[in-house]
């Protein structure tokens, strides 16, 4: 009977070779033939960073395991004061060695919050263009939004909106960002934008008026 001879791992960024293959439960010198290709891919898939997974058996013992593990969508520090990395499906690992942040910084988040999940799965839908010019991203709850959040951008906007509405508002978000000066953007049931450049006139026409 066909034996595993080599086991490779293709696409592995957070996980390690050795984590994969403890995973998939087979060793060089088992059946190639059992278990079937798509046991195995359900094995390798129960890692909590991985999306995809298949596995590739070249006759006579060669496996390769192809992963595509959650993309990075923002970045936190740990209590070490280290950065880390906080995948598409809001799972939080160490960031990968040497890597520079480029994605917004989650400030302010609780240990178990929903609103974090659904807006690690939103970040993955944006334009990567539009999520590297994001700096921060805070909860800013209130009775009304309990989901609302506050961002910030490199390109110096200040954004109020909420988890659920962040979606849908991307477009209007991401026209302003690349087509006005910066200034303050609120994307609730109506959609508001104010340049700082008119707040401080207003406030320079108060403190005249006001001597």
């Amino acid at each position: 009977m066909a034996k595993i001879q080599v086991i490779n791992v293709e696409g592995a960024s957070y996980l390690t070779a050795e984590e994969v293959k403890a995973a998939l439960a087979v060793n060089v010198g088992d059946s190639f033939f059992v278990p079937s290709s798509g046991k195995l891919e359900t094995r390798v898939r129960s890692l909590k960073p991985v999306k995809e997974a298949s596995i590739v058996k070249h006759f006579p013992g060669k496996l390769t395991v192809k992963l595509q593990e959650f993309e990075e969508v923002a970045t936190e520090l740990g209590a070490d004061g280290k950065v880390q990395a906080v995948l598409a499906n809001g799972l939080v690992l160490p960031s990968k060695q040497g890597a520079l942040p480029d994605k917004p910084i989650l400030t302010g988040w609780k240990t178990g919050d929903a609103n974090f999940q659904a807006l690690c799965q939103t970040l993955s839908q944006l334009p990567d263009h539009l999520l590297t010019d994001l700096s921060e991203i805070k909860p800013d709850p209130s009775k009304s939004y309990p989901d609302r959040i506050k961002l910030y951008t490199r390109s110096r906007f200040e954004v109020v909106t909420t988890v659920g509405k962040l979606s849908e508002k991307i477009i209007f978000l991401s026209d302003i960002v690349e087509n006005r000066e910066p200034g303050r953007i609120v994307l609730l049931e109506a959609d508001t934008y104010f340049p700082y450049s008119a707040q401080n006139a207003d406030q320079d026409g108060a403190d005249s008026a006001n001597p």
